[in-house]
């Protein structure tokens, strides 16, 4: 009698397995980079761009004071209406800077930063995540947040007085799920608001859905992977 032997392991499943973690790791490249330059663009904002409009207005502090100015009353206005749209500027500049990168949003958590816009959004959003999110990579944490928050203006802007419900949950994917309780009939159009949102989801992997019948409620969900490698898991523990 011959006896042969067995094969160990699964070729094909160990190469599937090398593919999928291949695929992982320059999805991660690429998300890293989008990372690393809105971090960079966030750093000249701060650095370059609002110190230099500070100067500005403090030498436009100094000129004001000047005798000549205080005894020209027309000069006078138009020097305080100029360092007047400068300081709004300047704030304009200042939130432009913090909507970046929100700390609170690498501080505590996507759920707390959406909280966050929620709470100031003066609609009437819920954020609900029933369970504890994993620590997710700073890319997919930055997508999802801006998905949400743009998910959530637009359902503001659409659906004035609708109530507007987020749902956080996780596994291999990140799912955020936006739902409001409009007047529905929302539509994917090229070159318009969720036809970006699609596009710059697709950039990380992820897609977008929608389901919005006539009579509401409208859902825009977004499904964003983490990115695991073999032995990770998308589940908090």
């Amino acid at each position: 009698m011959v006896f042969r032997r067995r094969r160990s392991g699964d070729p094909m499943g160990e190469q599937r397995a090398r593919e999928v973690e291949e695929l992982a790791r320059s999805r991660r490249i690429i998300v890293d980079a989008y990372e690393v330059e809105r971090r960079r663009i966030e750093r000249d904002l701060h650095d370059g761009t609002q110190q230099y409009l500070v100067a500005a207005a403090m030498k436009l502090g100094e000129v004001q004071l000047a005798p000549a100015i205080q005894d020209d009353p027309m000069l006078r206005e138009l020097l305080a209406e100029a360092r007047a749209s400068l300081a709004a500027g300047l704030e304009s500049l200042r939130e432009t800077v913090r909507g970046i990168h929100p700390t609170i949003l690498t501080e505590r958590g996507l759920a707390a930063a959406l909280d966050d816009v929620a709470a100031s959004s003066g609609a009437q959003v819920r954020i609900v995540a029933p369970n504890p999110l994993p620590e997710l990579p700073e890319g997919v944490l930055a997508a999802s947040y801006f998905f949400a928050t743009e998910a959530i203006a637009n359902a503001i802007k659409h659906a004035p007085g609708a109530s507007v419900t987020v749902l956080l949950a996780a596994d291999d994917d990140l799912r955020v799920s936006v739902v409001d309780t409009g007047p529905g009939g929302a539509r994917i159009v090229p070159g318009h608001g969720l036809s970006g949102l699609r596009e710059r989801l697709a950039a990380f992997g992820g897609r977008l859905t929608i389901s919005s019948p006539d009579g509401g409620p409208t859902q825009v969900a977004a499904t964003i992977p983490l990115l695991l490698f073999r032995g990770e898991s998308g589940v908090a523990l």
